[in-house]
């Protein structure tokens, strides 16, 4: 446990010594006979007999305390030493890792910690600059710092997105001093609508260079 809200889960398998992972990449574990919950890697490392597969796996509880969150009960079911079945991760043709010399924009909540992680390695590996804008839980905020520590960590509010949206409003104009950028938007559903229509048509940012991927959304089952 990293805090309150935060858990790194650590899957490791000589099968993964041959793989490698991309930002954006998803692998996913089955819930239920028809249903599975989808997880973005923050990153694979090599060790002894295989590889460690790294996944920082967030609760959104507050906002969605009368709902269900089964991949979450799956996961806290887990316990050192177990078998887990692990689907092949990649990237969906809409929301990937575009390998160019483009500043990169990621906006998202503690569910997005993976993804940031993992742009993060990247881009330094690149040398590309990015900005991650992560909205999380005040009682997460030292741990995910501590996860991604160049990021803009806002703490949360009570309704999902408002932080972000308010940091949006504070900072159109440095925005707009990004040449090209590709954003990512994800986590909230309700929330990446938004702020997509602020960087279209507040900061103008073309819509074609904006990537979307909604993991959860109010009034839905939780992750």
């Amino acid at each position: 446990m990293l805090s309150p809200g935060l858990r790194r889960l650590v899957l490791r398998s000589p099968d993964f010594a041959e793989l490698g992972t991309d930002p954006c990449d998803v692998t996913a574990f089955r819930v239920s006979r028809v249903d599975y919950r989808h997880y973005t890697p923050a990153g694979l490392e090599p060790v002894d007999g295989g590889a460690d597969l790294t996944i920082i796996v967030q609760r959104h509880g507050e906002h969605v305390a009368d709902e269900p969150t089964p991949g979450h009960d799956l996961i806290e079911g887990w316990t050192a030493g177990d078998d887990v079945r692990v689907c092949q991760w990649s990237s969906t043709r809409a929301f990937r890792w575009h390998e160019d010399d483009s500043p990169v924009l990621l906006l998202g909540d503690a569910t997005v910690i993976s993804l940031a992680t993992a742009m993060q390695r990247r881009a330094t590996r690149e040398g590309r600059d990015l900005l991650s804008v992560l909205e999380v839980p005040v009682e997460d905020v030292d741990a995910a710092l501590s996860l991604v520590p160049d990021a803009v960590v806002v703490p949360a509010g009570r309704e999902p997105g408002i932080a972000t949206d308010a940091w949006l409003a504070e900072n159109v104009e440095a925005l707009r001093l990004l040449h090209a950028p590709k954003a990512y938007l994800a986590g909230h559903g309700q929330s990446i609508q938004r702020q997509r229509s602020v960087l279209c048509d507040v900061v103008g940012l073309d819509r074609r260079s904006i990537r979307t991927q909604p993991y959860w959304a109010t009034g839905k089952a939780g992750l």
